[in-house]
């Protein structure tokens, strides 16, 4: 396992390097579509590219694990698991084309190789079966994937301002942190109509929070903890457990308005 993880991540950091050298100003191509024109360039393909390596690589480390050796390497063991790696590396990949070449560029790199190695790890290690969903793994990987939700759409929301074009990415990246946080907190045992209702708050509150005058921060924030909150009410709900429906939408509903009024201090 560690020889493959290292050959993996060794990739993806030479891969998100690439980005580096590649030319800033690439003549965008309009794609006409009736009523519709939209700018294209090949440097937008260059993410999901990136994204598909490591998608490719997380899914050699995963199936070296004793548990999916057992089973016979079938892909639909480890599917849940490879989203979250692949997702990491498309928002970093991102983020790198369109910051600028400094510093602050090699520290986005290092940030997000190393994001990709302990979401990597972490997954690796839920595939046990003698790993529970409460365990340490558990909470970092649904951590992390409301981080990634979090960073894509604030650099969405500062990089794009129509619209059509903003929400169905959105929606898109809700449902796969809403299948991969829900698919955790309950083990695997959840119906698929869950996401469904989810991703429909989700994308109820993007268009809304869209049109108010919020910073690409703070839009992202809110959408973020409106998301963790839907996610977390939703799974328990599914499993009947009622007791403690209101505490992490309290909680977070204070650590939100908490951190908007000391941004609107500072």
């Amino acid at each position: 396992m560690l020889s493959r993880f290292s050959i993996v991540s060794a990739l993806v950091a030479l891969s998100l390097t690439l980005i580096y050298f590649l030319p800033e100003d690439v003549p965008a191509r309009v794609l006409s579509i009736p009523g519709l024109q939209i700018s294209f360039s090949p440097l937008q393909l260059i993410p999901l590219f990136i994204a598909i390596i490591s998608l490719t690589g997380a899914y050699w480390v995963l199936i070296s694990n004793p548990e999916i050796e057992r089973k016979g390497w079938l892909v639909q063991q480890v599917l849940p698991n490879l989203v979250l790696p692949a997702i990491n590396i498309f928002i970093f990949a991102l983020i790198l084309t369109q910051t600028n070449k400094s510093y602050e560029w090699w520290g986005i790199l290092f940030t997000g190789v190393l994001t990709f190695s302990i979401i990597l790890y972490a997954e690796y290690q839920v595939l046990k079966s003698n790993v529970s969903t409460n365990t340490i793994f558990t909470v970092l990987l649904i951590s992390l994937a409301h981080a990634l939700f979090m960073a894509f759409t604030i650099a969405l929301r500062a990089s794009i301002s129509r619209i059509f074009l903003i929400i169905p990415a959105i929606v898109l990246a809700s449902i796969f942190v809403s299948y991969r946080t829900i698919y955790l907190r309950t083990d695997g045992k959840f119906k698929s109509y869950w996401i469904y209702v989810v991703t429909f708050i989700c994308f109820q509150f993007a268009i809304a929070l869209y049109y108010l005058f919020l910073t690409p921060n703070q839009y992202g924030l809110i959408l973020t903890a409106i998301l963790f909150v839907s996610n977390a009410v939703i799974a328990r709900i599914g499993q009947g457990d009622r007791k403690r429906l209101y505490i992490e939408p309290l909680v977070i509903g204070v650590f939100v308005l908490a951190v908007l009024l000391l941004g609107n201090l500072l």
